[in-house]
């Protein structure tokens, strides 16, 4: 397996922190897998013609995200 540094600004840095504990991700590589994962997923949809929505408890669409 390889190994990729990168240099984050503290706001950047603060965010991954929150993600890893609203996400319940055991470490920020956890974290950074399951974001590149999703991430891979919403762009080949998107790709596709898909579009990627959140929606409320009722299923109405209240946000389209857009990847690219």
């Amino acid at each position: 397996m390889s190994s990729t540094n990168f240099v984050a600004s503290s706001e950047l840095e603060q965010t991954i922190n929150e993600l890893v504990t609203l996400t319940g991700s055991s470490s920020e590589t956890e974290l950074l897998q399951r974001a590149i994962a999703l991430m891979k997923v919403a762009a080949e949809a998107q790709q596709k013609g898909q579009k990627i929505l959140i929606a409320d408890q009722d299923r109405n669409p209240q946000y389209e995200l857009q990847i690219f």
